[in-house]
């Protein structure tokens, strides 16, 4: 498989250009630069609106009611890979912005999520990885594939707009089937390279794509 790495907007890649047949990489705001065999990257960053998932703005939430210009670029870039059919890769904001792609929701805020802390696999591995956020996706009323969850519940509160719900587990590495989309919770950018975290989502991401 030979693809081309699209940022959205960012001009920013790694780790990603390690992955298997990255043959070139691209930054782009403009949905008409992407192309069949490219593989889109949207990344980490402050709250998208809820609107993008028809929602109201909780007060804990850094969002405005409508969605802000990175919201409606970024926005507009998924869509367009959804279009063409090509995978996406969502980190951190990204994840929240490809649950929301699916038809999935979030959780405006949850605490403690900083710092480094273990997750589990579908597969029963353990890894190590990154945490800094206050929002976190709900994607269980889709079609998903729950790849790796916190291995302990870190949050005490799960804020839906208004109301405090609670979650069976706090997701952090999903497959979205229906957008070919990879959404992690955590930062891979930020971990040194290699891992075993990260070669374990470039085998996830291989393995769902048929590579």
């Amino acid at each position: 498989m030979t693809i081309r790495l699209v940022s959205a907007i960012y001009n920013e890649f790694y780790p990603f250009e390690a992955m298997d047949g990255v043959s070139d990489v691209f930054a782009t705001r403009e949905p008409a630069d992407l192309k069949a065999g490219d593989v889109l990257i949207v990344w980490g960053g402050e709250d998208i609106s809820p609107a993008l998932y028809n929602h109201k703005v909780s007060i804990q939430t850094g969002a405005e009611d409508y969605p802000s210009r990175r919201d409606t670029i970024e926005w507009n870039l998924m869509q367009r890979a959804k279009e063409l059919n090509i995978p996406i890769i969502g980190v951190c904001r990204g994840a929240q912005m490809l649950c929301a792609l699916a038809g999935g929701y979030l959780i405006q805020h949850v605490n403690n999520h900083g710092g480094y802390h273990d997750v589990s696999t579908y597969d029963n591995k353990t890894l190590r990885v990154n945490s800094l956020h206050h929002q976190m996706m709900y994607p269980f009323e889709v079609d998903h594939e729950m790849l790796a969850w916190a291995a302990t519940k870190r949050s005490n509160i799960y804020v839906k707009e208004h109301e405090t719900v609670d979650v069976p587990l706090e997701p952090e590495f999903v497959y979205f089937p229906q957008v070919k989309g990879f959404a992690m919770q955590w930062h891979p950018e930020m971990m040194e390279f290699p891992n075993k975290t990260t070669e374990y989502v470039f085998d996830k991401i291989k393995e769902r794509l048929g590579a």
